[in-house]
């Protein structure tokens, strides 16, 4: 049975990998350090009206693209790719220094990285179909204990 390209119905686990407080910010201050430029060079309204549309314009851009993590009862989901749960091999939790060892010196480069700058964990799943070109998975988790029990308990049960 091929799961490839489908969700399944019953989501067990869903996290948003959102960005950290610093990305919020630092999109603020660039967005209105551009409508302040704007103010100076062509008058306060367009300067207030480029500071608005932009800063509308990176908030819905940092929203729709932040990448759902998910397990059902079909598939690992990180961001726009799907792993079957068929093919889901041991899963190891990584602290903030393993993290940062597992996507830098010890990286293989045909793994599947959705990585998320701001959250230390990690979760390495390893992926057990001989056609993937991908050894494993690695996704950043504020919640590692609760992906790991989810794909644990959907893969048996």
């Amino acid at each position: 049975m091929t799961t490839e390209g489908v969700d399944g119905k019953s989501p067990v686990f869903q996290e948003r990998l959102w960005p950290s407080l610093g990305m919020w910010v630092f999109a603020f201050i660039m967005t209105s350090s551009l409508g302040i430029a704007y103010s100076q060079a062509y008058g306060k309204e367009l300067g207030f009206i480029v500071a608005i549309s932009t800063t509308l314009a990176v908030v819905i851009g940092l929203i729709v693209n932040t990448p759902l993590i998910q397990v059902d009862e079909l598939n690992l989901r990180a961001g726009r790719a799907r792993l079957p749960l068929e093919y889901v091999g041991k899963v190891q939790i990584l602290d903030d220094v393993q993290s940062r060892r597992a996507r830098s010196t010890d990286a293989n480069s045909n793994a599947h990285f959705q990585l998320r700058g701001g959250i230390k964990g990690s979760v390495i799943v390893e992926v057990t179909d001989p056609q993937d070109p991908h050894p494993y998975w690695q996704v950043s988790t504020r919640k590692p204990d609760a992906l790991i029990a989810a794909l644990v308990n959907t893969k048996t049960g």
